[in-house]
């Protein structure tokens, strides 16, 4: 039987289970005493490390005082939880999980064809989005709290992970935005590619056939654990886990770096744009 150890479920569980013994003010220890566990054994089922059974996933449940519907999602990701690639309606279903893996991640390296890539967004940018894409502008703000929250990984963790950010020059140069809002991203962008840890790189929009032409995509790798791929669609979104799959954009994503400006001509080019636009906007 296959582990369902770390796999995209267990790692939404794992969150999740953690988020809901903070809200009821219990600790690992508290809570593996009532268990009969270890405090351990609970930080490896909230880490996705060890996936819990749909009933020992029950019985911490109850301890938390989780009921009704939440319960019964919770328990279905249990028995879910050995798939190694998951499709999802709706993006926020996966935050938990893609949170986790950026949180742990050694490396990042995000692929976007047509948009700067979320954790480089400036606030406005994100916000002009989301809020064109339906979401209210309440809806927007808190989203982007949120998003702004996971970008501590690349500037406040204390080994801060690695972010390449591979960028097609249309999302540079055709805005889905304001020209003021593009303008203060674009200066953004090129201050966040000043960081030891952060390279920028634009594909030229005169290249032939690439792998970024087939969509964005994020490429997460760890130190110690499988790298994943997570894939953004419009009302959805999916993880992969399997090897083979996972390999295919490891070299995809070695492809593009090599077929992308180097990080100097590019925060030229950016820098170009921006004085472009700030003197004909």
């Amino acid at each position: 039987m296959a582990s369902t150890a770390d796999t995209p479920r267990a790692r939404q569980l794992g969150a999740e289970l953690r988020q809901a013994r903070k809200n009821a003010g219990l600790t690992t220890h508290q809570l593996g005493a009532q268990l009969g566990r270890s405090h351990t054994h609970v930080s490896r089922w909230e880490n996705g490390r060890l996936t819990p059974s749909e009933a020992d996933t029950g019985a911490v449940l109850g301890i938390l005082g989780v009921t009704g519907p939440e319960r019964d999602r919770l328990l279905e990701l249990a028995r879910d939880a050995g798939d190694p690639n998951w499709v999802a309606p709706g993006i926020e279903r996966q935050l938990a999980a893609l949170t986790e893996y950026e949180r742990t991640a050694r490396r990042i390296t995000n692929v976007q064809p047509l948009l700067v890539p979320g954790l480089l967004q400036t606030s406005d940018y994100a916000r002009s989005i989301m809020i064109g894409a339906g979401a209210t502008r309440g809806e927007a703000d808190q989203r982007v709290t949120y998003r702004l929250g996971r970008r501590d990984v690349i500037i406040r963790r204390r080994n801060p992970v690695e972010f390449c950010a591979i960028i097609g020059e249309q999302a540079l140069r055709h805005p889905p935005c304001a020209d003021d809002v593009m303008i203060d991203q674009l200066r953004q962008l090129a201050k966040w590619a000043d960081l030891d840890n952060v390279t920028v790189q634009v594909l030229p929009a005169d290249r032939r056939y690439t792998p970024a032409l087939e969509g964005p995509f994020v490429l997460i790798e760890f130190d110690r654990t499988k790298p994943v791929v997570q894939l953004e669609h419009y009302r959805s979104s999916t993880t992969i886990t399997d090897a083979r799959d996972v390999d295919d954009y490891q070299a995809a994503a070695d492809t593009l770096r090599a077929a992308a400006m180097n990080a100097d001509d590019s925060a030229a080019l950016i820098a170009e744009i921006a004085d472009r636009l700030e003197h004909t906007g």
